[in-house]
């Protein structure tokens, strides 16, 4: 059973957690990664935009950030422990997402950095590159744009 829970300020810490153990590996691979700018970046994002906490069997094991306005849908803080990770877990929260895009017309898009092999599932769900910076990809993905 997954179910979302609104993040408050008692789950900053696994927020920060998660990010980290899921992250952490990948920001190491960027030759100029600057940690004392990650955690100004990490904490002025918990200010703007706290993420749903995801709970499996009542334990939570990763966050996600969604926003939704008329005609788009931000997905942001996607991240899962590392022994939640291949069980579908993601898969079905990003296919209920696209589901609800489909159905509501609006363009999904989100951020990845670029040496995360999560590019490959979120182009196999339809999303294509629409910009780049040295780290980063941007993503979107059209209503009905399923692979």
């Amino acid at each position: 059973m997954i179910n979302l829970l609104a993040a408050d300020e008692s789950h900053r810490e696994f927020c920060y957690q998660v990010s980290d153990i899921t992250m952490g590996h990948y920001a190491a691979q960027i030759p100029d990664w600057d940690e004392d700018s990650f955690i100004k970046y990490r904490n002025e994002i918990w200010r703007k935009k706290k993420p749903m906490i995801i709970v499996h069997d009542n334990q939570p094991i990763g966050t996600i950030f969604v926003f939704e306005n008329e005609n788009r849908i931000e997905i942001g803080q996607f991240y899962i422990l590392p022994e939640y990770q291949n069980k579908g877990i993601g898969s079905y929260l990003l296919e209920d997402i696209l589901d609800n895009s489909d159905n509501a017309g609006s363009i999904v898009e989100l951020e990845v950095l670029k040496v995360n092999p999560a590019v490959s599932l979120y182009q196999r769900y339809g999303f294509e590159i629409v910009d780049s910076n040295e780290h980063m990809y941007q993503m979107e993905r059209k209503p009905g744009n399923a692979q």
